[in-house]
């Protein structure tokens, strides 16, 4: 799967913000048929996506959809819907137990046989939202071999841990370091977690920023209105883009003088063979 930077959650059982989805430009977004969907809305919900992906146009951006937790008991109609051609991957939430992964992959493995869907094309996006997910991340990670992405969800977190969100600097850094550093370990796309404040964009950037310097390269967003702050937040700085043209003029220097080295060594060993 491509990079990207970007990911924008939209309401599955919403026609009109998925029809204002089509007029925006993250790298891709994600249907949620999960927190955003009321539990007597989840059909609904399941009906309306399954139209949109059907109209779906063809773009650069990614599709993924975000289906119910493993113990929801709504997983095999979830995935009725989220395993279609038009899927890059599927977003699960609340991941704890590799056991449950593997047998997500397997259902994702039949039904892809069933729509024709080449094995192995639809990707998996791990959610990590407990302190039992994030201390098996990297189990989690090799259960399956569609896992891409891995995300760190902090309102979540906050629940299971008992404790109030303070959107301090520092809140939450070890959990996030351990889901960044297992995705950078297993080659996978580490993505932070959504910013609810949606009319800070200050802080949207300051936490895309620190998130970025502990290794994550994407971030969901809640609102078409991020997606700007967030693509500028991933941006290298002035200094940055200063500092890789230091280093490919540096390259490029050496790079001279080992050839004119080698021309001038190529002209010493002819010298010295006509004098033989």
């Amino acid at each position: 799967m491509e990079p990207f930077r970007s990911l924008l959650f939209v309401p599955a059982d919403s026609p009109r913000k998925m029809a204002k989805a089509r007029t925006v430009h993250p790298d891709g977004f994600i249907f949620d048929l999960e927190d955003a969907v009321v539990p007597d809305r989840k059909a609904e919900a399941r009906t309306f996506l399954l139209s949109e992906l059907g109209s779906l146009p063809q773009t650069t951006a990614k599709v993924f959809v975000r289906i119910n937790s493993f113990r929801s008991g709504l997983l095999k109609d979830d995935l009725a819907v989220a395993v279609h051609p038009r899927v890059s991957a599927i977003s699960v939430p609340k991941c704890e137990d590799p056991k449950a992964i593997a047998a997500i992959d397997s259902s994702i493995a039949d039904l892809e046989d069933g729509a024709l869907i080449p094995r192995g094309q639809i990707k998996l996006h791990l959610i990590l939202e407990t302190a039992l997910g994030v201390l098996r991340a990297q189990d989690l990670c090799r259960s399956s071999e569609r896992v891409s992405a891995l995300s760190f969800g902090a309102e979540d977190y906050a629940a299971d841990m008992g404790v109030s969100r303070t959107h301090a600097p520092d809140e939450f850094v070890v959990p996030k370091s351990l889901v960044a550093m297992a995705a950078h370990a297993l080659r996978l796309h580490p993505m932070g977690g959504g910013f609810a404040n949606i009319k800070d964009d200050a802080g949207l950037i300051e936490e895309t920023r620190r998130d970025r310097q502990l290794g994550f390269t994407a971030k969901t967003l809640i609102h078409p209105n991020q997606i700007e702050p967030v693509h500028r937040a991933f941006n290298p700085s002035d200094e940055e883009v200063s500092w890789a043209r230091e280093i490919l003029d540096s390259f490029e220097t050496m790079k001279s003088k080992k050839t004119l080295a080698w021309q001038w060594c190529a002209e010493e060993v002819r010298i010295v063979q006509r004098g033989c």
